[in-house]
C-alpha cells in the first residue's frame, strides 16, 4: 500500500539536498536562457516552436532527476533507500516528484518568457506534456542509476540532451532520409509534432500512441535496472 507520508518524506529530503547543490540549481535554470534567446515574435510553423519546452523536460526532467539519483549513490545512501520499507512505487514517485514539479514550473515559465503559442486544446496539450515528461524523467532515472557520481551524469547525459532534446537541429545536419525518418519517432519529435497538429487542428492519434509506447518502454527499462541495482 502506497503511503503519502513516505513519499512526502522522500520529496522533502530531495528538496533540501537540491537547495545545497549549486550545480543542480544552476542547471535547472538553463531553459530560461534558451527561452530568452528563442523568444518568438511570430508563430513558428514547425516543431522548433516548442524547443524551449522540450529542453525544459530534458534539462530539468532528465538531468536533475539523474543528479538526484546519482547523489544518493555518491553519498552511499541509495543502498539504504533500496533496502528500506518503501515499496517500488513509493520510491519511484518520491524520487521523481521534485523533478516533476520543477519541470512543470520551468515549462510554464518558458512558455511565457519565450512567447510560445500553445494549442487551444489545453487538456490534450497538458496530457501530452505529462506523458513526455514521464519519458524524460524515466530516462533521467536510468542515467542516474548507471552513473557513479553527480558529475558523471553530465558525461553520460550529454547524448540524452543531443539525441532527445535537439533532434530538430540534428536533423538539419543529416542527409540520410532513413536516419531522419527514424529520428522522427523520438519522443521530442513526436511531442513537438503532436502540439503542432493540435494547433493546426490535425489528427494526433499517431503521436499520442508513439509517446505512450515510449512511456511503456522507458518505465519498463527503469524498473529492470532498478531491480538489478537493488539485487546487487
Amino acid at each position: 500500500m502506497t503511503s503519502i507520508r513516505r513519499i512526502q518524506a522522500v520529496f522533502m529530503k530531495d528538496y533540501r539536498d537540491l537547495l545545497k547543490n549549486a550545480y543542480m540549481l544552476s542547471t535547472a535554470i538553463v531553459p530560461l536562457f534558451f527561452a530568452f534567446m528563442l523568444n518568438q515574435e511570430g508563430e513558428i510553423e514547425t516543431t522548433a516552436a516548442f524547443l524551449p519546452i522540450i529542453l525544459s523536460m530534458v534539462i530539468v526532467g532528465s538531468f536533475i532527476q539523474a543528479g538526484v539519483i546519482a547523489e544518493e549513490k555518491e553519498k552511499n545512501t541509495l543502498r539504504g533507500l533500496l533496502l528500506s520499507p518503501l515499496n517500488t512505487t513509493e520510491i519511484f514517485i518520491g524520487k521523481s516528484l521534485l523533478s516533476t514539479v520543477l519541470s512543470i514550473m520551468m515549462i510554464v515559465a518558458v512558455i511565457f518568457i519565450g512567447n510560445i503559442s500553445m494549442p487551444d486544446q489545453t487538456l490534450l496539450a497538458a496530457a501530452a506534456t505529462l506523458i513526455s515528461l514521464a519519458v524524460f524523467i524515466s530516462l533521467g532515472t536510468i542515467v542516474g542509476l548507471v552513473s557513479r557520481t553527480v558529475m558523471e551524469t553530465s558525461v553520460i547525459g550529454i547524448p540524452v540532451l543531443f539525441i532527445f532534446g535537439m533532434g530538430e537541429i540534428i536533423q538539419t545536419m543529416i542527409e540520410s532520409e532513413l536516419v531522419i525518418d527514424v529520428m522522427g519517432y523520438l519522443p521530442d519529435q513526436q511531442y513537438g509534432q503532436l502540439l503542432l497538429n493540435l494547433r493546426e487542428g490535425q489528427a494526433v492519434g499517431e503521436p499520442f500512441f508513439v509517446l505512450s509506447m515510449w512511456v511503456v518502454v522507458s518505465v519498463g527499462l527503469t524498473i529492470l535496472i532498478y531491480k538489478k541495482r537493488r539485487f546487487d
